[in-house]
């Protein structure tokens, strides 16, 4: 918080008012906060994926995939394949992005990974 000094007095400074938006605008705010903090990115692929299987992702969900994506960062993965409930997805650690979402379905083979997290 900035504060004036006036004198010997300190005085705190006046909070900006608040500002409304709408819901289109509150989408758009939320994916630039998001990225602003370092989070999961989808690719376009994997957007397109989770709207055919009208698969839609929480903050919260976003989250655990961030933290999954970190943990095997921290491993020294660049590839992951991340389990998640009953949705796959592979994601680069090196720029936390989600590639691919695959549905799990049974045949399903991932190449080109060099580690794997199973998501709670």
């Amino acid at each position: 918080m900035v504060e004036k000094i006036a004198g010997n007095r300190i005085t705190p400074a006046k909070p900006a008012p608040a500002t409304r938006v709408g819901a289109g605008e509150f989408k758009t705010l939320l994916q630039a906060k998001l990225q602003e903090a370092g989070s999961v990115q989808l690719s376009a692929h994997a957007e397109k994926r989770l709207r055919q299987r009208n698969i839609n992702l929480t903050v919260q969900d976003l989250a655990k995939i961030k933290s999954a994506i970190e943990a095997a960062a921290s491993k020294g993965t660049r590839e992951v394949l991340l389990v998640y409930g009953e949705l796959s997805l592979i994601a680069s650690t090196a720029n936390k992005t989600v590639i691919t979402a695959v549905a799990r379905e049974p045949g399903s083979v991932f190449t080109n990974i060099d580690g794997a997290v199973i998501i709670r």
